[in-house]
């Protein structure tokens, strides 16, 4: 009997100036050349750390960006590493002006929609942001998603947060109002680290439709909508009875602001670092360490993971890095100048 394949996925759409939003964490909007470029480069720590850690994989990169619009530097990355690389038109957007951040977010159904077409119903897919380290190996996570359907990151359990202009109870009255029944207490489940068997990817697709059309009626009666990809992946997680926080053991949204941290002693140990504040700051620093070494965690893997934690801020944040944050910092702003 075949055994099942291991996807691992990533992602990367470049918007047009026409319908460029904005992304907080790069003080940009998404047509912007840092963007851009920054994005470029944490493509590199993703997909060594992730081939490491995970030789049999299948590793893909989608993109609305041709192969020969990609830099020398990914390109040749992506031929060592045996990554696919997938270029994909944006369907799934929203209208224009549909919400202020993040309208790329949703190219992550137009993914689904294209791994429904190549991954068999026991196949499973991890489909992660690019500012991700792994750290080991995700056969444990894979055999659990296999079994379950599903491992996903619950983040937000505060049913009085605002998350991205919508709150949990606001959410279930979404719900009830498009389906006509009472949900369970509804998850936030992080649009970051998604794993989903095969089948339950073709249930997503089929049930999306239906979701995506009440969304729209939302918006355009000026009612509470979901605005990105994660909020419509919770709603249905519920609805398919897809629900877990499996992938909880497994990663950590870690946030290593100079302001704040959530970063604790024991995190360095979880298999995945989702690291958004690091994109301009310790994850260039890795792009920049395998320039030059390439074959640094095959040579030492304790001290490239030392170095990382150095880079990174996990599990804690020294003087040092601060240090070399603002400095990284001014830089990139004299760059833009």
């Amino acid at each position: 009997m075949k055994q099942p394949t291991n996807y691992i996925a990533t992602w990367f759409y470049k918007e047009s100036s026409e319908e460029a939003s904005y992304y907080p964490q790069m003080g940009r909007k998404g047509d912007s050349a840092l963007v851009h470029s920054v994005y470029m480069q944490i493509q590199v720590p993703f997909f060594r750390t992730f081939r490491h850690y995970n030789p049999s994989a299948e590793l893909l990169f989608f993109t609305n960006l041709q192969q020969s619009a990609l830099p020398p530097f990914l390109t040749s990355l992506f031929e060592a590493m045996q990554v696919e690389v997938v270029t994909l038109p944006y369907t799934c957007k929203p209208p224009k002006e549909w919400y202020n951040a993040w309208q790329n977010q949703f190219y992550l159904y137009d993914i689904l929609k294209y791994m429904e077409s190549v991954i068999q119903p026991e196949d499973v897919l991890l489909v992660a942001d690019a500012d991700c380290l792994c750290r080991s190996s995700l056969s444990p996570l894979f055999e659990k998603a296999g079994a379950k359907g599903s491992a996903l990151y619950e983040f937000i359990t505060d049913r009085t947060a605002h998350i991205n202009g919508i709150t949990l109870p606001e959410m279930e009255t979404f719900y009830e109002a498009c389906y006509g029944e009472k949900p369970q207490p509804i998850a936030y489940y992080g649009g970051e680290f998604i794993c989903l068997r095969g089948d339950a990817v073709a249930d997503i697709n089929r049930a999306y439709t239906e979701l995506w059309n009440f969304n729209l009626k939302q918006n355009a009666a000026h009612r509470p909508k979901l605005n990105e990809e994660a909020h419509v992946l919770s709603i249905l997680a519920e609805r398919l009875g897809l629900r877990n926080r499996i992938a909880n053991d497994y990663v950590k949204r870690m946030w290593t602001l100079p302001q704040f941290s959530n970063v604790v002693p024991g995190d360095e140990q979880l298999a995945v670092w989702h690291l958004p504040y690091e994109k301009k700051r310790g994850l260039y620093h890795l792009y920049k360490t395998f320039c030059k070494h390439p074959d640094i965690i095959e040579r030492n893997e304790a001290a490239f993971w030392e170095k990382a934690g150095k880079l990174t801020g996990v599990p804690c944040i020294s003087l040092r890095k601060r240090v070399s944050d603002r400095i990284t910092t001014i830089l990139q702003k004299l760059k833009k100048r």
